[in-house]
């Protein structure tokens, strides 16, 4: 291995492990970057062109901190009575499924008691307890809670800064760039990655928004308390493929489970929550966005794993982001380009390998 390539490895590696253990800085940095870049083109609306920059980008960051507020005020009383209502619902789901749960119960209990027994013969002194105290619930709740609020803070700070200064870093990036001839490429080569970009993050946007909306209505008409709840939840879930409908299929059965009271109900919220799933997922988004952004679906999977393990939640919600922004840079990039031909998914993709 060439000495360069052992360097850039290293490098890589340094990037990755300093991003997992400054998560709580850098996923905050990650997002308001992605978010400039569906808000930055708003700045350059005909309606806002004439106005100072910071005065517009004030107002938008401030109509996002209210939303962000509006939501958590409105969400948080619901959330509130679904988890109290929870250890109630799990010794009932327990009690419901002990025909099935009763073996692997027996099991477990077998299991210990051989373990226990092994540990006697293997030594005559009695065992010794060590007790670990750890930090209380309230002070581990309240260290949580800090964290993610100066993230938050982090999060809406930056992004104002970054869009009363957009049209500065991009100058003083096509400034960089040495030739005289390549300044005009590089110009437009960060125009069209910012238009592809925003186009896509926000029509996905939109699009979740619409299906959190027609799933509120759908549970509403099913009779399950809280329907805002559940579209608001299924709205943000969608921007995490896969493992969002995952999750919002477990927590309506879930639900239905405790509103309703027995197994056979808490189907048909799940169920109901799959087919408008498919729907978007299979139509709706194809329609809308058609094949200029199809990514493909193995990449798509490896980098939500990746990026949930290195970030948790925030991560897996920046994973598809980050990869059309990569896929975005890539293709615009000549030696990149053979990154973007795997990134892309459509049957014929628009970046070639260069020959």
């Amino acid at each position: 291995m060439k000495s360069e390539t052992a360097l850039a490895i290293l490098a890589v590696l340094a990037i990755f492990y300093t991003a997992y253990a400054a998560q709580n800085l850098i996923a905050p940095i990650t997002a308001s970057v992605v978010a400039s870049f569906i808000l930055s083109p708003i700045l350059r609306m005909r309606l806002f062109r004439r106005l100072p920059a910071a005065l517009v980008s004030a107002v938008l960051v401030i109509t996002l901190i209210a939303t962000f507020c509006l939501g958590v005020f409105l969400l948080y009383g619901p959330v509130s009575e679904w988890a109290q209502k929870i250890p109630e619902a799990l010794n009932r789901l327990r009690h419901d499924t002990a025909a099935f749960s009763e073996p692997v119960q027996q099991m477990q209990e077998a299991s210990e008691t051989v373990e226990e027994v092994a540990r006697s013969m293997g030594s005559k002194q009695p065992a010794q307890t060590v007790i670990v105290r750890e930090p209380g619930l309230l002070q581990q709740l309240m260290a949580v809670a800090g964290q993610k609020g100066a993230s938050i803070l982090v999060f809406f700070v930056l992004l104002y800064f970054l869009l009363t200064s957009i049209e500065v870093l991009y100058s003083r990036i096509v400034s960089s760039v040495e030739k005289a001839g390549e300044k005009e490429k590089a110009r437009r080569i960060l125009r069209t990655i910012e238009r592809e970009i925003s186009h896509y993050l926000a029509s996905i946007t939109l699009i979740n928004i619409g299906l959190g909306a027609v799933i509120g209505l759908s549970m509403w008409a099913l009779g399950l308390p809280d329907p805002l709840l559940w579209g608001a939840l299924a709205a943000l879930f969608n921007f995490v493929p896969y493992a969002g409908v995952i999750a919002g299929m477990a927590l309506t059965g879930f639900a239905s489970y405790i509103a309703f009271g027995n197994l056979a109900d808490a189907f048909y919220a799940p169920l109901i929550y799959f087919f408008w799933n498919a729907i978007e997922s299979q139509i709706v988004t194809p329609t809308i966005l058609g094949k200029r952004h199809t990514l493909n679906a193995a990449i798509v999977f490896v980098s939500i794993v990746f990026w949930g393990w290195l970030w948790g939640v925030i991560g897996a919600v920046l994973a598809v982001p980050i990869l059309v922004i990569a896929n975005a840079i890539c293709a615009h990039v000549e030696h990149l380009k053979p990154i973007s031909y795997f990134i892309d998914g459509s049957p014929r993709p628009h970046t070639p390998l260069p020959e």
